[in-house]
């Protein structure tokens, strides 16, 4: 702890600020970084960006790239409240303590994508994959799955606008947006093709890209994908009928409803660990609390709502590239035949059934999700298990 200021990447800050609370095996210090430098002291700093408690062991687990920090999470081994992109974020300004950084160390980064200022994770060498998470969630949601696939494959995970840590600016934010901000991405890290791997509302913006740039795609893989014809319950319907901007209004955000709704995406809830639900009910609200925000997510859902079903199937027709469906049987917010209308209709997809799973597979049965997506990745780049070559980087925004 005590060598943490002078192992401090300032260039991997790029103006970054926060307080931290850092618990090892009970000793409490404050962790500042801000203006070039990083300090640490004994004791709890009053109102700090995140909470992050661990035990020794798994703190130098961690440091030394043994323990990722997802699986520590997951098990319960380390604790974290408050800012969760902070909180992962801070492992990212600092040199390891006995080893070089490698490129399967994450990296944080912020990307221009025309106008707009993406924050993602950037992690791994080799050709591009780039990760769409779902309608509110954010880079967050693929944690499980960026160190497994940075063994061969250089993975971007973006904050789709409107979403996290990214820009949210006054937008239509339906798929056709989403996907010209996707293309923008692209260009912006020097990839002339990728593979879009897309869950949820990331599946739906993967297929538009996939329709309206199809040499911008070398593949799809697409977990519980939104598509047209979903069915939006009642209530949500009935946001069609009012101006997005009522979005802007306050709004008292109940932890028991956030946190229901995330069981929502699990076919059983029990498999999240009560300490990642905590967290994840933290992330959710603190993001929400931004009337920009809102009014983006209210955006996001009508773009869904107002996918017309004709336009949608004749899309997808035009998709040859290569796709994987992953889907969960037990999905309760995109039903099962959803996905088996879409195989069916795409010229070139297969569909996986995950017996035991749910909307967000990744967590579910992370490393049954990541097998696949891997094999599918390796059919794809049969050259990625024989070279490590970097590559090429864009000019990330300053």
């Amino acid at each position: 702890m005590r060598t943490l200021p002078r192992r401090y990447r300032n260039e991997a800050a790029d103006g970054f600020s926060a307080e931290f609370h850092l618990d090892v095996d009970g000793d409490a210090f404050r962790v500042t970084i801000g203006e070039g430098r990083c300090t640490v002291e004994d004791g709890r700093p009053a109102f700090p960006a995140a909470r992050i408690s661990t035990d020794a062991a798994t703190w130098l687990a961690i440091d030394e790239g043994s323990l990722p920090s997802i699986e520590a999470f997951l098990d319960g081994r380390i604790l974290v409240r408050g800012n969760i992109d902070h909180a992962v974020r801070m492992q990212s300004l600092f040199r390891p303590s006995g080893r070089e950084r490698t490129p399967r160390d994450l990296e944080h980064v912020e990307v221009r994508a025309g106008n707009l200022v993406l924050s993602a994770f950037d992690v791994g060498e080799g050709p591009p994959v780039v990760l769409l998470h779902g309608l509110g969630g954010t880079k967050l949601s693929w944690m499980p799955l960026l160190q497994p696939l940075a063994e061969r494959y250089r993975v971007v995970a973006p904050d789709l606008p409107g979403h996290g840590e990214s820009g949210k600016p006054r937008a239509s934010y339906g798929p056709r947006f989403y996907a010209g901000v996707v293309r923008r991405l692209l260009d912006e890290i020097g990839a002339g093709q990728a593979v879009l791997v897309g869950n949820s509302l990331g599946g739906r913006v993967a297929l538009e890209v996939g329709a309206r740039a199809p040499g911008r795609v070398l593949g799809l893989v697409l977990l519980s994908p939104a598509v047209a014809g979903l069915p939006f319950p009642y209530y949500a319907r009935l946001l069609r009928l009012v101006p997005t901007e009522l979005g802007a209004l306050p709004v008292l955000m109940r932890r028991r409803l956030v946190h229901l709704g995330i069981s929502q995406l699990f076919a059983q809830p029990g498999r999240l660990p009560r300490n990642a639900y905590t967290a994840g009910v933290d992330e959710f609200i603190r993001v929400y609390r931004s009337g920009r925000a809102r009014v983006a997510l209210l955006a996001s859902m009508r773009g869904l709502m107002r996918d017309r079903a004709d336009r949608f199937w004749d899309s997808v027709r035009r998709v040859h590239s290569p796709t994987l469906i992953l889907h969960g049987e037990r999905d309760r917010l995109v039903p099962i035949r959803l996905g088996q209308v879409l195989a069916s209709t795409m010229p070139r997809a297969e569909l996986v059934v995950l017996p035991d799973g749910g909307h967000v597979p990744q967590f579910e049965v992370p490393e049954t999700t990541a097998g696949l997506v891997r094999s599918f990745l390796d059919g794809l780049y049969p050259e990625a298990s024989r070279t490590r070559k970097r590559a090429p980087r864009g000019s990330f925004a300053s």
